[in-house]
């Protein structure tokens, strides 16, 4: 994290990219940028409190060899068996996992850490192939009313 480097998100502040004296720039990852489409203008509006982003990962996420591990594990469990974990911390099938990536030296994992440093965040892995679900609770500093 560099703080002379201007965090972008073009449809929500373009305007410091062109100021950059450094012509270099950052972009968050889709978690934080998506999240933020909705939360910058209740941000501009009402002001944030406090913001709590959850998201609900896929295994797809850790590319193919976590869609074989969840498939296959889903396979050997319904037939009675025992699944592996050798991509994942755990066995994903039927599972929720609070942990994707390795975790840092702040005991925050590499995923957590790209929703960047002032939300407070939680990161899972679920036992689908294909998805990304997010759960962001916010409280304005002003009440909308």
């Amino acid at each position: 994290y560099d703080p002379s480097v201007p965090l972008i998100v073009p449809e929500i502040n373009a305007d410091a990219a062109r100021k950059s004296k450094r012509r270099l720039i950052a972009n968050p990852n889709c978690t934080t940028a998506i999240a933020l489409m909705a939360l910058a203008p209740l941000h501009k509006l009402f002001g944030i409190k406090r913001c709590i982003i959850s998201t609900y990962q896929a295994a797809s996420g850790a590319g193919a060899p976590g869609m074989s591990e969840l498939e296959e594990g889903i396979k050997a469990i319904s037939n009675g068996g025992k699944a592996e974990n050798k991509v994942f911390a755990h066995v994903l099938p039927f599972n929720v996992i609070p942990h994707i990536d390795k975790f840092l030296d702040d005991q925050y994992t590499k995923e957590e850490r790209k929703v960047r440093m002032r939300l407070a965040r939680a990161c899972f892995q679920t036992p689908s192939t294909s998805h990304v679900a997010k759960s962001t609770p916010t409280r304005t500093r002003t009440y909308p009313g």
